[in-house]
């Protein structure tokens, strides 16, 4: 069941229909159901890993939750006799424990998709390296499939754990809304990543009938067909053809390719975020916009707030930032570029191309930061729309 096929917006047309029939306080709920209905037409061998990551996110979230709560209650108990000290020992050990939960969560899950997105590549790499000096190891292969959306629902259910460690949102009293929040059925395909305090309310909130939420939301989904039926998959053949024999054609012609190329990859990506969007704002939710008119950026690190925005954002949120981001001197802003596009090359997929694709990235956007960004602001708009197209359709052939 994909984002294009009849099953798909048959579904869609019964939750609507039930959606603004039921009692509003239960809509949520038929959410919830339709979203692990669609997992389970679609992968239902895989679904213990999305109710193990639902799990673990619920239980430990409410776990900070509480260990905060009991923190504050014991600290103002024992207000008259303890003394400065005491209470900061107190409360040093408590956010210890309270930040080894929230550690031990990330592991877990982060650790579920590395395992199954990564082992197989790592293995493979390792065979080869023992190989080219003459040993033969064998580290055993995964024959499991990648279940469908667990880089998303991972990434922003950690996201989640990381906001209530903050105490930037409140943990979530009832598992069941959790569960939609992690599964919500147009997003887990392609995304955009939600973020908690942004989306979750929009999910639970009671909605009213209303035709121009249907009206805006066919239109995102008919653009999205637009975009992915009759760009991106027009496009796919030719891109084969020349790739295929690169060498027996002209230059021109293979750089014909490589444009169109760039415009498939756009075309197929943002036509489904559009679908995604659409069908959510259907039911009155509008989620965050995940491509701006990228290709019209002036420079790398512009074209990069345009792409693929919610997961540079979860980057820039919860990696850069903690990481320490721009305040720590150069070397640490430049360790952190380099962390930050190591990790985005792996999510992209499990092979050195990819990995390469992310290093080339963070080498052009550290040189562009801190070598050419003041000079590409002095030239013509036209010069900074050449070279950041010149750049993408490079790191595009990785």
């Amino acid at each position: 069941m994909t984002l294009t096929s009849l099953p798909f917006y048959l579904l869609v047309l019964a939750l609507l229909v039930l959606y603004y029939l039921v009692p509003k306080r239960f809509q949520w709920v038929v959410l919830l159901i339709g979203s692990y209905a669609f997992y389970a037409f679609v992968c239902l061998r895989y679904m213990g890993f999305i109710l193990v990551t639902t799990l673990t996110t619920y239980f430990g979230a409410r776990g900070m939750d509480a260990m905060t709560a009991r923190m504050e209650q014991t600290v103002a108990a024992h207000k008259q006799d303890w003394e400065r000290e005491e209470r900061k020992a107190y409360k040093k050990r408590c956010k210890s424990r309270r930040k080894a939960l929230m550690i031990a969560i990330l592991l877990l899950n982060f650790g579920i998709l590395a395992v199954l997105k990564y082992y197989n590549f790592f293995a493979e790499s390792m065979e080869a390296l023992f190989a080219s000096v003459g040993l033969t190891v064998s580290l055993g292969h995964i024959g499991l499939l990648l279940p469908l959306g667990i880089s998303f629902y991972t990434f922003q259910s950690m996201g989640y754990v990381l906001d209530v460690y903050r105490e930037k949102v409140p943990a979530e009293r009832n598992v069941g809304k959790l569960a939609l929040f992690v599964s919500f059925f147009p997003q887990i395909i392609q995304g955009p990543i939600g973020v908690y305090d942004q989306l979750a309310h929009q999910l639970y909130d009671e909605h009213k009938y209303n035709f121009d939420n249907i009206r805006f939301g066919a239109q995102l989904i008919l653009w999205g067909f637009f975009k992915k039926l009759v760009i991106a998959d027009r496009a796919v053949g030719m891109i084969h053809t020349v790739a295929g024999a690169y060498t027996d054609y002209a230059g021109t012609y293979v750089l014909l390719a490589a444009l169109v190329y760039a415009l498939q990859l756009y075309a197929d990506f943002s036509g489904g975020i559009d679908i995604s969007r659409g069908v959510a704002q259907m039911f009155g939710i509008t989620m965050g916009e995940n491509f701006r008119r990228p290709y019209f950026s002036r420079t790398l690190t512009e074209y990069w707030h345009r792409w693929h925005i919610s997961l540079g954002t979860f980057f820039r949120d919860y990696v850069y930032i903690p990481l320490g981001g721009n305040r720590r001197g150069l070397a640490v802003q430049l360790r952190n570029i380099a962390i930050v596009w190591l990790l985005t090359g792996f999510w992209h997929g499990s092979s050195w191309n990819y990995v390469l694709w992310g290093v080339f990235y963070g080498v052009m956007l550290i040189v562009e930061k801190f070598f050419l960004l003041r000079y590409l602001k002095r030239l013509p708009a036209l010069i900074g729309h050449l070279y950041t197209i010149f750049i993408v359709l490079i790191g595009w052939v990785f």
